[in-house]
């Protein structure tokens, strides 16, 4: 990594932006001495200048790849917020389905909902990501039912927050 001159933290916001998965894969190879706790910790703290965390960048960028990497990473958290706003991660997905492209996005709403995203947390706007979606039946009908699972106390993990194991064990 010395030779490229790219920091930890810069080739993981470039993964985040660029959808380069292995980013992440070479930033972990060089972490191998740390804790999963440590390693969470890195991952959690990365922003880019703007401060939006690791997440909030792939749901702006559509980034998937990258995205189910990181929720591979145990102890990573799902419900970071933008400085500004206060934003969670799904609420950038829901603005990226509606602006640029709803398959994809409601393909990350899905994996991010199965991840642990909390859809009930609300930005500094009082709106819920739900709120937010124009016309997209089944972005609303999956985070309705995700809201509802984790009120209703259905998914073992609802009470312990946005702490997860590996999130994208399906593929």
């Amino acid at each position: 990594m010395a030779d490229e001159g790219a920091s930890p933290r810069e080739l993981v916001v470039e993964a985040c932006r660029r959808d380069q998965p292995h980013l992440i894969e070479q930033v972990l190879e060089g972490m191998n001495e740390k804790t999963n706790e440590e390693v969470a910790a890195f991952f959690n703290s990365v922003t880019d200048a703007l401060g939006n965390h690791a997440l909030h960048i792939c749901a702006m960028y559509g980034s998937y790849d990258t995205m189910d990497a990181l929720f591979d990473i145990e102890f990573f958290e799902c419900d970071p917020l933008t400085r500004l706003d206060k934003d969670t991660p799904l609420h950038i997905a829901v603005r990226y389905a509606n602006d640029k492209d709803a398959e994809l996005g409601l393909e990350m709403i899905k994996m991010m909902c199965e991840a642990g995203c909390d859809p009930r947390v609300k930005n500094k706007h009082g709106q819920k990501p739900v709120e937010l979606v124009y016309q997209n039946q089944e972005i609303k009908k999956t985070l309705q039912q995700t809201e509802y699972i984790l009120a209703e106390g259905l998914r073992d993990d609802a009470e312990n927050g946005s702490v997860h194991d590996s999130a994208s064990d399906s593929e």
